[in-house]
């Protein structure tokens, strides 16, 4: 069976689980365009997956502008300028890495010069490359943290992902693992300056499905700040409250964790109310749904 075959099977099967959870209300969606790898280049651990890296040129401050890049990701505020009769160090204008909701720097043609915006500058080969690669860490649909408009398919924790775009005017929606029509301001993520001191994770701002992992790394300055996207898989919501994942049953039985399947929920009724425990399978098995029961993965 042809691999785009198996996914749109996949897509089908999400579609119809989303369908028989409760309080969801039925939403119109488009499927997103699958990206062409192969049209793509784009860095991995440091390196291209193919081709070589075009180097950035610095852009200097010049009079011209309130602002300039100094790199992909890196603004440059322009206080004092580079001029024939006055040579100042370049280095003495202050510089900031773009936040991570709008990660990249672009010049642009305005008095304000270079923003910082959601989407790689289109000018430079060498920032179009170096946009994020989204890790997979589970199975299934994931939204981006930077854009609702774009989503990934992940096959299993740490494979490379399906990369999809949805088209202007739709974003990500996994009650429907596809694209709906976007109302309002578009959810990103924004990771704060330093770890939360009182919960591990962050709720995803535009569906309880998800929430994120917020990574930092101190050994470059400034300190490299990455939101990672985590599922509770289908039927489970994540509570800021309690920094879990909770599952809600509809009915008695064994239900699958859709992000990691060698999970699952046994849903019983105490007291005259459904409740669950979280269920395990040993590491060389899986939840099977025709068996009903843990197998040989």
């Amino acid at each position: 069976m042809k691999p785009r075959t198996v996914l749109t099977i996949l897509v089908q099967i999400a579609a119809v689980l989303a369908s028989s959870i409760p309080d969801e209300t039925e939403q119109e969606f488009v499927p997103g365009k699958l990206r062409d790898p192969a049209a793509e280049t784009s860095f991995v651990q440091g390196s291209l997956r193919q081709g070589t890296a075009p180097t950035y040129t610095e852009k200097s401050c010049d009079l011209t502008k309130s602002a300039v890049c100094a790199s992909c990701t890196v603004i440059k505020v322009c206080i004092a300028a580079i001029t024939i009769t006055a040579m100042v160090a370049d280095n003495t204008n202050p510089t900031k890495t773009c936040p991570p909701a709008t990660p990249f720097c672009s010049m642009s043609t305005t008095v304000t010069g270079a923003v910082c915006q959601t989407t790689p500058d289109p000018a430079e080969a060498s920032c179009a490359q170096a946009k994020p690669v989204f890790t997979c860490t589970g199975i299934g649909f994931y939204p981006d943290p930077y854009s609702c408009q774009v989503y990934h398919y992940c096959t299993a924790q740490g494979a490379t992902p399906q990369d999809y775009d949805c088209p202007e005017g739709y974003k990500f929606s996994s009650k429907t693992s596809g694209c709906v029509a976007q109302a309002g301001k578009c959810p990103t993520v924004t990771c704060p300056s330093a770890p939360a001191a009182t919960s591990i994770y962050l709720p995803y701002p535009d569906d309880t499905q998800f929430y994120v992992y917020c990574t930092y790394d101190t050994t470059v300055t400034p300190t490299k700040v990455t939101p990672l996207m985590f599922s509770c898989g289908l039927g489970s919501a994540y509570n800021p409250m309690t920094d879990q994942c909770e599952y809600k049953c509809t009915k008695e039985g064994n239900f699958v964790d859709t992000a990691n399947p060698r999970q699952y929920y046994q849903c019983y009724l105490m007291a005259g109310k459904l409740v669950y425990k979280d269920k395990i399978c040993k590491a060389d098995e899986k939840f099977s749904v025709p068996d009903n029961a843990c197998v040989k993965a």
